[in-house]
Parts: C-alpha cells; sequence; structure tokens
C-alpha cells in the first residue's frame, strides 16, 4: 500500500490514478496528522509525502514516521521553490524526493525503488530475526531484542548495546552490521579498555611515520580503517579515558580526522557502534562519562539480558553448546539429565552466556554418555547459585541436586573469605588472588554478606 499524504487534492488525485494503473493499492490523507494516524494502523510500503502543508509540516511528519517506522521510505514531494527543504529532508532520512511538476514514469519509477528498498528490509529482517534466535535463544526476551535490533538495522543510527560480561553484545554488534547497508564494508573492532591514554589519538586516528617516538612507518588508525563506509565497534566504551572521550566526541561532529603529526583531514563515513556493562546514561548523569558524548552515541539503545533472566533458553543453549564441543572434539552427542538441566537452571550465571558456554565446553571433554549434576560442581563454583532451600528425595535424604549445590555454596564461600583475610580487607587485592573481576569480587561478597551476616573482613 502506498500512502499519499497531501493537501492538494488535485495532486492526490493524479498520483492516486498513476499508481492504480500501475497496480498499486493508494491511501491517502489531506493533513499530516490524518495520515501518521493512517500509517501507524496499515503499515505502508511507501509514503509520498507533501513538504509544506499547513499545520503538522512535511519536515516534522517524517520526523514522527521515521520514529513510528525506520525502514519506511518516505518520498518528499515539493516545488521548485523548496528544494534545498527536500535535500535537507533527504539528509534526515527521507528516501529520495520528486519536483513538481514530475514526470509519470519518474513518479513511478521512484516508487517502485522505494517499495523494492521496502520488501529487502522485510527480507533482511526476517533474516536477522532467524539468526539471532538460533545463536541466543527463542524466549521471549530474545525475540524482543531480535525486535530492537530489526529496528534500527537498516538505519545509520549510531547504537549503544547495553548488558553485563559475556550476554552476547558482540553478537549483537555483529548482526547489525552484518544484515544492514554496509555489510561489505570492513566492521571493525576497537578495545577501549585495552587502550593507553597516551596513544588513544594514534589508535584512533593514525599517525605518520616521525609523529613521536617510536612512530616508524605511517599507520592508519581503527576510524581510516572503516572510513570508506564501514562500522566501528567501540567494545567497553565505559573504560575509554577523558581524553579519549573527548577525541571520540569532536569525530562524532566533525566526521572528519587527521592523523597524529599529519595535516590531511580526511573525510569519515562510518556507523558507530559502542557497547558497556554499566549503564552509560546512570554513569552519565554522575559524571563518570561524557554527558554529550552518550547522547551523541546513544541514538538507539538495545539492552542485552541477562541468562539468569531468561531461563527458558538455558536448555536451548545447554545442548547447542555441548552438541557444538562435542562435534569438534569428534565425538559422539550426549544426554544431559533433568536433574542437571534443573541445577542449570537454578544456577545464578554471573558469567552469562559465556560462562554457559565454558561449562559445557569443559563436561565435554570429559563425559561418557550422560552429563548428570555432580559434574558440574567444579564448574559452578565461579559463581553464586541462589538459596535452594534443600528437598528431601522419598527416602528422607537431601537430593544430589541440592547437596551438590550446598557444596558449591560452601566452596565459593571459603574462597571468597578467604582472598578477603589473605589480602588484609582489601577487596582489589582479594580479587587479583582469585583471578577475577572487582566487581565480580564485589558482588559475591555482597551475596555472601546477605546470606550469612557480616563476613570477616581481615583486617588486624
Amino acid at each position: 500500500m502506498i500512502l499519499l499524504i497531501d493537501d492538494d487534492s488535485d495532486m492526490r488525485w493524479a498520483m492516486r490514478n498513476i499508481l492504480a494503473d500501475a497496480g498499486f493499492s493508494v491511501a491517502e490523507a489531506e493533513a499530516g496528522g490524518v495520515g501518521l494516524e493512517i500509517a501507524s494502523r496499515r503499515t505502508p510500503d511507501t509514503v509520498l509525502l507533501d513538504i509544506r502543508m499547513p499545520g503538522l509540516g512535511g519536515e516534522e511528519v517524517l520526523r514522527r514516521l521515521r520514529r513510528l517506522d525506520p525502514t519506511l521510505p518516505v518520498i518528499i514531494i515539493t516545488a521548485h521553490g523548496t528544494i534545498s527543504g527536500a535535500v535537507s529532508a533527504v539528509h534526515d532520512g527521507a528516501f529520495d524526493y520528486l519536483t513538481k511538476p514530475f514526470r509519470n514514469e519518474h513518479l513511478l519509477d521512484t516508487v517502485q525503488r522505494a517499495v523494492a528498498r521496502r520488501h529487502a528490509a522485510h527480507s533482511v529482517a526476517t533474516g536477522v530475526r532467524a539468526a539471532v534466535t538460533a545463536t541466543m535463544g527463542q524466549g521471549p526476551a530474545i525475540q524482543k531484542l531480535a525486535a530492537q535490533i530489526e529496528a534500527v538495522i537498516s538505519t545509520d543510527y549510531s547504537v549503544v548495546i547495553q548488558g553485563e560480561t559475556g550476554t552476547g553484545k558482540e553478537l549483537v554488534a555483529c548482526s547489525l552490521h552484518r544484515y544492514g547497508r554496509r555489510a561489505a564494508r570492513p566492521f571493525v573492532v576497537v578495545d577501549c579498555g585495552a587502550i593507553s591514554e597516551a596513544l588513544t589519538d594514534s589508535e584512533f586516528f593514525g599517525h605518520e611515520k616521525g609523529a613521536f617516538t617510536g612512530a616508524g612507518d605511517r599507520r592508519r588508525g581503527w576510524f581510516e580503517a572503516a572510513a570508506n563506509g564501514g562500522t566501528v565497534f567501540l567494545d567497553e566504551i565505559g573504560n575509554l579515558a577523558s581524553t579519549g572521550q573527548k577525541a571520540l566526541l569532536r569525530t562524532l561532529e566533525e566526521r572528519k580526522i587527521r592523523r597524529v603529526g599529519g595535516g590531511e583531514l580526511i573525510d569519515l563515513d562510518v556507523r558507530v557502534i559502542a557497547a558497556s556493562n554499566d549503564d552509560l546514561k546512570e554513569h552519565a548523569q554522575t559524571g563518570a562519562f561524557r554527558e554529550d558524548l552518550f547522547f551523541r552515541l546513544a541514538e538507539y539503545v538495545i539492552t542485552v539480558p541477562p541468562l539468569r533472566s531468561r531461563q527458558e533458553d538455558i536448555v536451548f543453549l545447554t545442548q547447542r553448546f555441548l552438541t557444538q564441543a562435542r562435534e569438534a572434539l569428534g565425538r559422539p552427542p550426549v544426554e544431559v539429565t533433568s536433574s542437571a538441566l534443573d541445577l542449570l537452571r537454578a544456577y545464578h550465571w554471573p558469567g552469562n552466556v559465556r560462562e554457559l558456554r565454558n561449562v559445557m565446553r569443559r563436561a565435554a571433554l570429559t563425559v561418557s554418555d550422560t552429563l548428570g549434576p555432580s559434574q558440574f560442581a567444579d564448574s559452578l563454583g565461579q559463581g553464586v547459585a541462589p538459596v535452594v532451600p534443600a528437598r528431601d528425595t522419598p527416602d528422607g535424604s537431601t537430593s544430589l541436586r541440592h547437596r551438590v549445590q550446598r557444596h558449591v555454596r560452601a566452596v565459593e564461600r571459603d574462597a571468597i573469605v578467604g582472598a578477603l583475610e589473605q589480602a588484609r580487607g582489601n577487596k582489589a587485592k582479594a580479587a587479583r588472588l582469585l583471578g577475577i573481576d572487582y566487581k565480580t569480587y564485589r558482588m559475591k561478597l555482597k551475596l555472601f554478606e546477605g546470606r550469612e551476616g557480616a563476613v570477616p573482613d581481615g583486617r588486624s
């Protein structure tokens, strides 16, 4: 269906006849508000929108249509005197523009191209959803995540992906690139936490030979590597130093870079996707992250849910990872018992999907024919299982599942408390002794304190 939004009834009549003769279904609106209401109910393939209308003008209608459906192609209709406004509208996301009076064949060609774009976008969206659910799960939370990806896949919006460590943020970023319009161009991954503050400009923008001590050759930076239509994925953007944040903001505003020690300005045509373990908006409000940079990056925000909030996907992912690992080892598939699956569903999964994958890879090495809960005792000691009241089996003994859970909790508590005592109450040092990050250590310690009262701080 083609939607015509134009206050000129004669123009609507002419366009309707041309499009109807070509086999298109047509709906009409004489004002912007009416057109928006029709678009929200009937999902048009393309909109023909007059840029000059009384009341709600074409520019505002375009903005609202884009918010309603970012993939909807909108063709601007303009008179000779308002071509500059039409060009501006194209920069703001319109598909194309037609100048009155236009030739019939020009109208048809533009509409046909727009409809083809729309159908291609639908096809891509179907592929995206299938790929995301086949990789991450099929539960309601992942279906919602796939819908978020679909909404922004065909745009050049900057996207912030938020979620805990191991939830699959890079998978989401890869999907945005692989199924978007920039798929044929480079996908450049930048680990912001690994960039030295002193070398931020060189890493981002490159340098000329001799620009500083050690710069023996000219080097392209990450942005230049993706400059011609690619995507830059800024992983762990919250770890970027303040100087790097300032340089990144300038780059996003100007869309130009200059190599360190160079004079040539390099134009950028890149899409920027950023990922963070933390809530960037909250960090921006507290001053821990530049607020102006956050708003530049967060044209669209996707939140990847933690594994513990989508237990319906644990069985699917368990079978997927175990099968993959067994196939890679050249070994036959094995059965996972229902009690083992119960234990996996009850587990807290602080490392999320990445931790589950590692647990299954370890299990694939040792299991012979059946995977039971006792084989997870050591692996699940790396996280915190929730307190589950012990249940007795019919003969009065405690079930194996709950024995394993209690053992896991006891072992982990001893490790957490022992490390704190050894570090004389220094939590950061205790985390290093256990080989885990500080945030995870604090979370574990807090959980044990909440369950069992005060934990000794180890101070003498």
